[in-house]
């Protein structure tokens, strides 16, 4: 079985609200991002695919960012802020 990856790069500010929510979790980071903002960004913003991977391509258009870095750091902020409920 082949699984995807996928690096994901953020500003110190959202970083320090990832950490501080996981430290209060008792989890790492990774443990965090793995188990809950990963999973719940995925439910939110993917839609499933009706083409087939064989016929998938990669264009130069789909490999620019669709959503600016002020933009994500809110959607994270709001995101983290969700978790805490």
């Amino acid at each position: 079985m082949v699984v995807p990856k996928f690096m994901l790069s953020m500003r110190e500010k959202a970083f320090a609200v990832i950490s501080s929510e996981a430290r209060n979790r008792g989890v790492t980071v990774q443990e965090l991002l793995r188990a809950v903002i990963v999973p719940e960004w995925a439910k939110e913003n993917l839609q499933p695919s009706t083409i087939p991977n064989s016929t998938m391509r990669v264009t130069p258009d789909q490999t620019k960012p669709s959503v600016s870095a002020k933009q994500r750091d809110s959607k994270l902020a709001i995101t983290v802020g969700q978790l805490r409920t």
